[in-house]
């Protein structure tokens, strides 16, 4: 052990106003400040209390740095994903199926291929992401190449077109939903990091509501322009608004906090950030070796972390699918909605989206996560019993499509709790993440086929009554996490209260020997 004045020889030393600071010094704020004990009666109070009392004026200036910049072109990445991954379904259902003369299961296959290109790529981006001198270059210039890619979807011609771009994009986007969390809960303390991962989720939602309204409007005012159907405008203005915000991330994205220092960090906050990670116990990342597989496979949280994403990601494929019902009950229901009113109104399951996981995920860092996450999943196996059952009166019919919407905070809430409980090891939070995406996309991308065929749609039996199942299955294995986290904890606690003792005692004997 390195004597007390020597940092180590693996402790970053800097120079900050005429005095020596180390990684290894504590932060005062957040981690030398106790957080105020607040009842669950008023703790509702502070849910948008961003920026606590007790930390320093310091810490509070490099935290609202790295929501500007960290926190927003995350966002902005995740909001170009869904955008241009949702536009395939809206141009769908506004002539692209017309044509192009797309018939049967085609547009099930459409994301079959995107899931392909997704789960093939997901660990090796989340490998690549782990290492800090590729880290803050990786993900802009994957969103750079999906933006080219973007554009080149307007000139689509056949099925075989759509399969091979909807491919390419799945492979370009793979660091997007899972790099960003994990990239975030390196920067971002356990009790920051959930009010954080729920705005950025719902950057999603808003590129599905703004994806809906943008095809109304090419439909509307752009078809038949320049020769191309609206459609085909859809994916140009896409590629219009991808591009300059890809090329910003390279000014905005800092990687990883062992990466070289972001132009929008002093020296002194850098080493700051580093430092309040370090106390949370998150580790940086180290050289990668063929023990990694051995510390992933031997703990539950591998397994199941892994199986309940993929219970859940299957679980939430009703929630694009309200188009469908729409366009099936303009034709044969006697409804007179319209192409641009089919692609509006479900945009407010985004909106129930966007306020759940905004309260979802703020109230998480007040109440204990299993409260939050069954008023969660209570909602959406409602919603999906009123489906399964069908027959139900229309306005019970558009409430339970709009409570769909309960299931986006699943994953702000889910994923930012395994890197928490995976702090103490970067390398194998990144496996797992990817695993949890690879795993849970590759069984997504067969499981519309089998489960939700569209010739049966919009009324699944079959797939409804699957998804009952698959709910429960969520919150069993999260109330089973939530267990085996605690028992951990506990025993954590007790071997170091143990520690604790047996120093104690040996400083006793020492004191004795003295006198």
């Amino acid at each position: 052990m390195a004597p007390a004045n020597n940092p180590g020889p693996h402790t970053t030393t800097t120079v900050v106003n005429g005095s020596t600071e180390h990684l290894n010094d504590p932060v005062p704020g957040s981690s030398t400040n106790e957080a105020p004990v607040r009842s669950y009666k008023t703790a509702w109070m502070y849910l948008f209390d961003w920026y606590p009392s007790h930390y320093s004026t310091e810490e509070k200036k490099m935290l609202r740095k790295l929501d500007a910049f960290l926190l927003t072109f995350c966002s902005i990445a995740f909001f170009l994903k869904w955008l241009d991954s949702s536009n395939i379904n809206n141009a769908y259902v506004s002539g692209m199926k017309e044509d192009l003369k797309l018939n049967g299961n085609q547009y099930s296959l459409f994301g079959t291929f995107y899931n392909v290109g997704y789960l093939i790529c997901q660990i090796p981006s989340m490998m690549i992401l782990s290492r800090p001198k590729l880290a803050p270059f990786f993900l802009p210039t994957m969103e750079v190449l999906w933006s080219v890619l973007t554009f080149a979807q307007s000139r689509l011609d056949s099925a075989q077109t759509i399969y091979g771009t909807r491919f390419l994009l799945g492979v370009l986007e793979t660091p997007v939903a899972s790099g960003s969390l994990y990239i975030m809960s390196s920067w971002y303390r356990p009790e920051e990091l959930f009010k954080r991962a729920g705005v950025w989720y719902i950057s999603n939602n808003l590129a599905v509501m703004f994806g809906g309204y943008l095809q109304a409007a090419a439909y509307t005012n752009l078809d038949g322009v320049g020769g191309m159907q609206g459609w085909r405008w859809l994916f140009i203005i896409d590629g219009c608004i991808s591009l300059p915000l890809a090329i910003a991330g390279y000014f905005m994205f800092p990687g990883l906090p062992a990466s070289r220092k972001p132009w929008w960090l002093t020296e002194e906050q850098h080493l700051l950030a580093r430092r309040r990670m370090r106390d949370a116990g998150v580790q940086e990342s180290k050289n990668l070796s063929w023990k990694l597989i051995k510390r992933v496979f031997s703990t539950w949280h591998f397994y199941l972390a892994v199986l309940c994403y993929t219970f859940f990601l299957s679980s939430s494929y009703p929630i694009g699918q309200m188009a469908l019902w729409l366009k099936y009950e303009a034709a044969h229901g006697g409804h007179k909605w319209t192409v641009p009113q089919i692609n509006t109104i479900p945009t407010a399951v985004s909106a129930v989206s966007v306020v759940v996981t905004i309260l979802a995920t703020s109230l998480c860092m007040v109440y204990p996560l299993w409260t939050v996450m069954t008023v969660v999943q209570g909602c959406t196996l409602f919603s999906i019993v009123v489906l399964l059952v069908w027959n139900v009166p229309i306005g019970l019919h558009f409430t339970a499509y709009f409570m769909l919407g309960f299931t986006a905070a699943v994953t702000p809430i889910l994923i930012p709790w395994v890197n928490i409980i995976m702090k103490d090891d970067a390398e194998a939070r990144a496996f797992t993440t990817g695993a949890m995406l690879t795993v849970g996309w590759g069984i997504y991308s067969f499981y519309p086929i089998a489960v939700f065929p569209v010739l049966e749609a919009p009324r699944w039996k079959k797939g409804y009554a699957v998804e009952v199942v698959f709910v429960c299955m969520v919150y069993i294995l999260f109330m089973l996490g939530q267990y085996l986290q605690s028992h951990d904890d506990k025993k954590a606690a007790a071997h170091v209260m143990v520690v604790d003792e047996e120093k104690l005692g040996d400083e006793f004997t020492h004191m004795e020997i003295k006198s």
